[in-house]
C-alpha cells in the first residue's frame, strides 16, 4: 500500500470510532508529529541537530499532506526539537490543522471516510474501512517478521505504534519480543546509525514533552 509513515500511522491509530480518539489524546497527537517528522528526515526534508530543527529542502509536492507541518518547522526554524513538537502536540488549532490534512490525504487516496463528531465543537473523524487496515497490517507483519531487514519506513512505524501503545493490537508478545531482538541485531550495524540516533531523539524529546 503506498502510504507514508504519518498516514500509516494514521490508521493504524484509528479503532472502530475512527480517527477522533488520536485528535483527542495528546499521546497519540505527540506521536503522530513524531511520525511526521520521521517522515521528513528519513527524506532529508529536514534535519535533526542536538539543538534545533533545521530545512534542507522545500516540501515536495508528494508531501503536500505536510504542509501545515512543515510551516510551522519553518517559522520556528533553529529553534529545538521539543520547542516545535510541543506547538504541535498541545496547541489545539495546529493540531487540528495537522490532523486534518493528513486525514484529508487519506480520503482521496485510499477508502477512508470522513465524518463530523461534536455537537459544539465539531472535529472531523476519519474512518478507514476495515479493508485498509487489514492490508496495512498484513503488510507490516510480512515485512517485519520474515522479511531480512526492515526498511526505515517500517522502523519509524513501529517505533511510533510502540510510543502511543498501540503495538500491542498488532503483534503479540511473543512477536515483539522477537522484533526487539531483530532490532537490537541491527544496532550492530553502521548500516542504522543514523536511523537509530533519530529515534533516540525523537523519543526523548517526546517522553519529556509528556512527562
Amino acid at each position: 500500500m503506498e502510504l507514508n509513515i504519518p498516514q500509516k500511522y494514521f490508521i493504524l491509530s484509528c479503532n472502530e470510532k475512527g480517527s477522533i480518539r488520536i485528535f483527542k489524546n495528546t499521546r497519540r497527537r505527540a506521536y503522530l508529529a513524531e511520525s511526521s517528522f520521521f517522515d521528513l528526515a528519513l527524506n532529508d526534508i529536514i534535519d535533526l541537530t542536538d539543538n534545533s530543527v533545521i530545512i534542507n529542502k522545500v516540501l515536495p509536492d508528494d508531501k503536500k499532506y505536510l504542509n501545515e507541518f512543515f510551516q510551522i518547522i519553518n517559522k520556528n526554524q533553529g529553534k529545538s526539537v521539543t520547542h516545535v513538537l510541543r506547538a504541535m502536540a498541545t496547541n489545539e488549532k495546529i493540531t487540528r490543522i495537522i490532523y486534518n490534512e493528513i486525514g484529508d490525504s487519506l480520503v482521496n487516496k485510499v477508502d477512508v471516510t470522513k465524518a463530523v463528531t461534536g455537537l459544539v465543537f465539531k472535529t472531523n473523524n476519519y474512518l478507514p474501512n476495515r479493508s485498509v487496515k487489514r492490508e496495512l497490517v498484513a503488510d507490516l507483519r510480512k515485512e517485519i517478521l520474515t522479511a531480512d531487514k526492515i526498511s526505515p519506513e517500517a522502523f519509524a512505524l513501529l517505533a511510533t505504534l510502540y510510543g502511543n501503545h498501540d503495538l500491542k493490537f498488532y503483534f503479540s508478545q511473543f512477536e515483539q519480543k522477537q522484533l526487539k531482538d531483530k532490532i537490537a541485531l541491527y544496532q550492530k550495524g553502521p548500516t542504522y546509525d543514523k536511523l537509530f540516533e533519530l529515534s533516540k531523539r525523537l523519543n526523548r524529546v517526546t517522553l519529556t514533552l509528556l512527562s
